[in-house]
């Protein structure tokens, strides 16, 4: 029997109402019974946020997320913007005291807008700013953006206005 090795908690207390066994499988972020194949529920992830599939046909990781990316389809449609691209990655270096690389600091915004006058902007739809979040987004700020002139970023929140 595989064992995720990040086993939940609800595995452990979960019982099969169909034929009330022990014997969970937590795979995909359900939880099956080995011996019927029953679901017998699933978890949310650790924000409860939901994934949702936007108007542009792909999925993202929350409702909040997917509604930004409707209105960046809706701006696209109207010729707005040019375009945007989700998941957009952006690479940022430390070097050591002899100039050779030492650390690699990543991170994915959400969306980079392509803007009709040739500029860029990085588009981050947040709900929970973690403190993981706001090292790299102090990274970006720091050392990223400075060398990409051409690059806004903004950062829109959840049930507030843009920061």
């Amino acid at each position: 029997m595989y064992i995720n090795k990040y086993q939940s908690q609800d595995q452990k207390k979960a019982i099969c109402n169909k034929c009330n066994s022990t014997r969970i499988l937590y795979t995909k972020g359900k939880l099956i019974c080995n011996d019927c194949n029953n679901i017998i529920g699933s978890q949310a992830n650790k924000y409860n946020a939901i994934r949702t599939i936007a108007k542009d046909g792909m999925r993202r990781d929350s409702k909040f997320e997917a509604n930004v990316a409707d209105e960046l389809f809706i701006r696209k449609q109207a010729a707005d913007i040019k375009d945007y691209d989700s998941q957009y990655k952006v690479e940022m270096w430390a070097y050591d005291e002899n100039g050779k690389k030492a650390m690699k600091v990543s991170h994915k915004v959400d969306f980079r807008i392509h803007h009709n006058d040739g500029s860029f902007e990085l588009y981050e739809a947040k709900g929970i700013q973690t403190s993981d979040y706001k090292m790299r987004r102090k990274w970006l700020e720091t050392f990223w953006l400075p060398i990409h002139k051409d690059h806004t970023y903004t950062v829109v929140k959840q049930n507030s206005r843009r920061s």
